[in-house]
């Protein structure tokens, strides 16, 4: 069995995070059993350094960062953090599974990750102050309002910008979305690389539901990337509706 944590939402909402859903689509697309384990926010990183899960990465000033998705497999005793890491994992240690880095792929998907993930950080703050409607406790919300002021240097609910600012952003995503869709328009079938779904398409598919979720399903926001490129983006996720299960 593997054991995955994830960050918890209030509610009816079990996860909300798009980094822990990038490993769970993966996990349910291979048809790998698994269970969730629902942390709070400020649990994520005491919880899984004492599950022994290696540190994702270090601060400037040398302390270790230990985040959600981080997965234990009890098969091979092994312990693997980050979402790419744990797909490559996961192809590797289950190959008679489907394979999200198709052969031959490798060095695409690469590249579209990076590519992917250094553009859609540019928009967190359109996602960044709608976390604390989504956390349970509020010593969760003082945990993560304390952490986003040290980070970012101002409290949550000032750091949505306003006017040009906030159509900059908008712009910055609009134009990550139109990129994405003229590469799709070249792909001989619905995904990246086909007719099969492979990391690239679940990792955009896991940060379309992360603002689906935090922006809310009725929110203008939400309907205005649904509607985005002709509604590429909300036919993508209903394509891998499939994995998209939260019932482990």
């Amino acid at each position: 069995m593997i054991t995955l944590y994830d960050i918890v939402g209030k509610p009816p909402i079990k996860c909300w995070s798009s980094n822990p859903w990038k490993a769970r689509y993966v996990l349910n697309y291979k048809k790998l059993p698994y269970r969730s384990v629902y942390l709070d926010y400020e649990k994520v990183g005491s919880t899984v350094r004492e599950a022994g899960v290696p540190p994702s990465r270090f601060k400037p000033d040398g302390s270790l960062v230990h985040t959600s998705p981080s997965i234990i497999d009890d098969a091979t005793r092994a312990k693997v953090t980050d979402s790419y890491i744990i797909a490559e994992y996961l192809d590797k240690q289950y190959p008679d599974t489907p394979k999200v880095f198709p052969p031959g792929t490798e060095a695409l998907q690469a590249a579209f990750y990076q590519h992917f993930n250094d553009r859609f950080a540019e928009a967190a703050l359109l996602l960044v102050p709608c976390i604390p409607k989504i956390l349970v406790k509020e010593s969760t919300l003082e945990y993560f309002n304390g952490n986003m002021l040290a980070i970012l240097g101002k409290p949550v609910d000032q750091l949505k910008p306003v006017g040009e600012e906030l159509e900059k952003l908008w712009g910055r995503l609009f134009a990550l979305f139109d990129a994405m869709d003229g590469w799709y328009g070249k792909s001989s079938g619905p995904f990246l690389v086909g007719d099969q779904p492979s990391f690239g398409d679940l990792t955009v598919a896991a940060s379309l539901m992360g603002m689906k979720i935090l922006f809310g399903e009725d929110s203008d926001d939400w309907k205005k990337v649904s509607a985005a490129n002709r509604g590429r983006w909300s036919k993508l996720l209903s394509d891998l509706e499939a994995y998209a299960s939260v019932g482990n």
